[in-house]
């Protein structure tokens, strides 16, 4: 009997952090660390878009266009969210890319 209530709390917490990690895949999966080193001066709306997925917001203006996407910074207990912006010129190519603290005032999509 003690060994199918310890099997029964192991499922529970293999099924607890399966559902955990499923909650922050889908907060950072698109803005990991490894996908953001990957954005390149050059690149365009498209390539941007398939490599971190829809962005949180967009800007524009006669200069170009920003695209942000969150950023989660440090170990899941510190975490620290942040803002990781990509600008494009009106070619629509990447002219600058930075990660940032606040917010900057935006429409969400």
């Amino acid at each position: 009997m003690k060994t199918i209530i310890k099997l029964k709390e192991v499922i529970i917490a293999v099924a607890l952090v399966l559902v955990l990690n499923l909650g922050l895949d889908s907060c950072i999966a698109t803005r990991d660390t490894t996908k953001i080193n990957k954005v390149e001066l050059g690149m365009d709306k498209g390539d941007i878009q398939h490599l971190l997925g829809k962005p949180l917001f967009k800007n524009a203006d006669e200069t170009g266009e920003q695209w942000g996407y969150r950023k989660v910074v440090g170990e899941v207990i510190d975490a620290e969210e942040m803002l990781f912006v990509v600008t494009f010129g009106n070619e629509g190519k990447v002219v600058a890319y930075n990660t940032v603290k606040e917010f900057p005032p935006h429409r969400r999509n």
